[in-house]
């Protein structure tokens, strides 16, 4: 089963290039610039418009974090749509272990990452 939607962070990755890998999987209908660090898009997928959104300096000042609030994507998970984003794009992804969910009982630090020299769990704090 899909999650509800994806986020991924991305270590030290410009946002044109990460506007480049989301082409290879949607269209971009329309974006806007809402603040220096915050970019809204309307995406296509298909017959689906999605949602989505790039925002800079998200879990620390190097990271990018790239929410699409949709389970209507290519992926049916964060960690399938980090190991894509890290094979076309070559920087560090970070996720959710297993997905965010409200009631967990799963360790909230708890989460997946793919770099060059590994991949897996670790906790992130």
């Amino acid at each position: 089963m899909a999650q509800p939607d994806i986020e991924i962070y991305l270590l030290s990755c410009p946002t044109d290039r990460i506007l480049d890998w989301l082409k290879q999987h949607f269209s971009i209908i329309s974006q806007k610039q809402v603040d220096a660090d915050l970019l809204q898009l309307t995406l296509a997928n298909q017959h689906h418009q999605i949602d989505a959104q790039i925002l800079e300096q998200a879990g620390g000042k190097r990271f990018t974090s790239v929410w699409i609030n949709s389970d209507q994507t290519p992926w049916k998970t964060d960690i399938d749509c980090a190991r894509n984003a890290f094979a076309t794009l070559d920087c560090e992804v970070r996720c959710c272990h297993s997905g965010w969910q409200e009631d967990s009982d799963e360790d909230p630090d708890l989460w997946w990452r793919i770099n060059k020299y590994e991949e897996g769990p670790f906790i992130w704090n």
